[in-house]
């Protein structure tokens, strides 16, 4: 720790803070630096953070004598509360402290008292201060949340462990609150994308506000906050932190010209209920907010050891989903379609799988409706359209597939409603170098008829662009006949329950047989779904059915089998 003294002499920073334990070291010091005594005094550790703002103090200098676990602690949480300041350490004593382990804290330099002289301090305080800026900037981009400049959950998870510990050892009451914007989703889908991200920034924002300095408020994903509340005196603060919040976020936001009401939800765990423990304290409180979103939203909810078994694993199963696409837990499968008449491959229908690392393979039927729920189906549908895409053009440009081979694709039903899916849906295909002709959307009668002049008119700018429409699961929803002549649609897929039943039920034969009349005299083709067995083809080919799909063929496989089936085919 040497500095060439003859160098251009250097002032003290402008303005900076000076904080002791007490009176016999700070006499010490200022004898030797009388310089120390320009500094603002703080002599109680609680008021740093707020002296450092209100007077924008450029360093803080702590006085100390010894080298101990409460001077660590201390450090730890002057770093949390003020991660831009740069905190220098003058020791009274030689060889007290354990210059590594403090570093590692986050210091940017330590001396002796005797060590130091009055040319020497301004130097090291002025490049401490630029380092400390060089740092922070760096840091800041790696554990702030880009969109709202609050922590994200890297930088939650370390101060969430940091304050369990202390509060483990020191028996201070620590809560976690979980917050969500409700019906976020729906604000996305009527103003757009932009406007969604100004809300997220207005409310984390009004969210930072209310919110006490030395407490974190994190962006843990999505339209999915946190707050750690630590040092809180009793349950009855929690309860009302929580009401004000829920109150305050009742008034609307004014963004281009839109006025939004966007309340929230929040579940709520007290640390020492779990242990401190980190993940329990994490999944409690997310299964609170699932209580509180399943009692009405604009509400909050503590854990109650007693919630229902399908709420928590539900609750499980949300918090889960939304790692499991940066996990590589999802994949896709491809069931071939078939042409009835000469058993040729048509195509193939993408099918998304989920495989947990615990609990092994979910199906669809459960997970599916949940990604639906939350939202999450939007990003998820747009990587397996773009996936699905990206393949089935690789196939094709290496002859794995006919040229003509088509790929289906289903929509959900908030995926339907999004702005500007044609265009979406556009890019994804110059992206991945799949012609329009070969996209089948498949999409059902209820989606449609919940708006049918929205759906008659995104349905037309899919045709425009030459993609192919499928009507999904046909029969088993809304089935309004007089509207079907009106919707640009190119086929209708009959569900597996008129299918797997018409060699015994006569019924469902008839409505079988009446749907392929119906489609072939509006000029659609037929695809029937979940064909088992060579008699239950036998009666749809009788039909005139186009083509059909199920595990008489083929079940789902993974994409490599593709080809092979495709060969397999042409060759017999």
């Amino acid at each position: 720790m040497t500095t060439n003294s003859s160098s251009t002499s250097i002032e003290m920073p402008s303005s900076w803070l000076l904080h002791y334990f007490n009176a016999e070291p700070y006499d010490r010091a200022i004898s030797a630096l009388p310089c120390l005594q320009e500094a603002h005094l703080c002599l109680n550790a609680d008021d740093i953070r707020k002296t450092w703002y209100t007077h924008k103090l450029k360093a803080i200098i702590l006085l100390v004598e010894k080298h101990d676990t409460l001077l660590e602690d201390w450090v730890c949480r002057l770093m949390m509360a003020l991660p831009e300041a740069p905190l220098f350490i003058i020791s009274v004593k030689s060889y007290t402290l354990d210059e590594v382990k403090l570093l590692e804290l986050g210091l940017q330099d330590i001396w002796s008292l005797e060590e130091l002289t009055e040319a020497l301090l301004p130097r090291i305080m002025h490049h401490g201060i630029i380092r400390k800026q060089v740092e922070y900037q760096t840091r800041h981009l790696a554990h702030y949340d880009a969109l709202t400049g609050i922590a994200n959950r890297t930088l939650f998870q370390d101060r969430l462990d940091h304050s369990l510990q202390h509060a483990r050892r020191e028996g201070h009451l620590v809560s976690l609150l979980i917050l969500d914007l409700d019906r976020f989703a729906a604000v996305n889908e009527h103003y757009g994308y932009d406007v969604g991200d100004q809300l997220l920034k207005k409310f984390s924002r009004r969210l930072s506000e209310i919110i006490r300095r030395s407490d974190t408020v994190a962006r843990l994903n999505g339209n999915n906050f946190a707050v750690l509340l630590e040092h809180v005196d009793n349950e009855q603060t929690i309860n009302q932190v929580a009401e004000k919040l829920c109150k305050e976020f009742n008034d609307p936001y004014f963004i281009a010209g839109h006025e939004i009401f966007c309340s929230i939800s929040i579940g709520i765990e007290v640390a020492s209920r779990v242990a401190f423990d980190s993940s329990l304290l994490l999944g409690h409180a997310e299964l609170a907010l699932r209580q509180a979103k399943h009692d009405g939203r604009n509400d909050y909810r503590f854990f109650r050891a007693n919630m229902s078994p399908p709420d928590m694993v539900r609750a499980s199963l949300e918090s889960a989903l939304h790692h499991a696409l940066e996990r590589e837990e999802l994949s896709l499968q491809y069931q071939p379609q078939i042409r009835v008449s000469n058993k040729q491959f048509i195509g193939t229908e993408v099918l998304l799988r989920w495989h947990h690392e615990t609990l092994g393979n979910i199906s669809p039927v459960v997970f599916i409706p949940v990604l639906e729920e939350t939202g999450l189906i939007n990003k998820v549908g747009e990587w397996v359209l773009a996936s699905a895409c990206r393949q089935h053009n690789e196939w094709i440009q290496n002859g794995a597939l006919p040229c003509d081979a088509k790929l289906s694709v289903n929509l959900s039903p908030r995926q339907f409603r999004q702005k500007g899916l044609a265009d979406r849906i556009l890019q994804i295909l110059d992206i991945t170098g799949l012609k329009p002709q070969l996209l089948t959307l498949e999409i059902t009668e209820g989606v449609l008829m919940d708006n049918l002049q929205q759906g008659i008119n995104i349905l037309g700018r899919l045709r425009e662009i030459g993609v192919s429409i499928a009507i999904d699961d046909f029969g088993t929803g809304y089935s309004s006949l007089a509207y079907l002549k009106d919707l640009p649609i190119d086929y209708l897929k009959i569900d597996r329950v008129f299918v797997k039943d018409i060699v015994s039920d006569k019924n469902d034969a008839a409505i079988a047989n009446s749907i392929i009349a119906l489609a072939h005299n509006l000029g659609m083709e037929v695809i029937a779904e979940g064909v088992e067995d060579h008699n239950v083809l036998g009666i749809l080919q009788a039909f005139g059915c186009d083509h059909y799909q199920g595990f008489y063929f083929s079940r789902p496989v993974d994409p490599e089998e593709i080809p092979a089936i495709a060969l397999q085919i042409l060759a017999d």
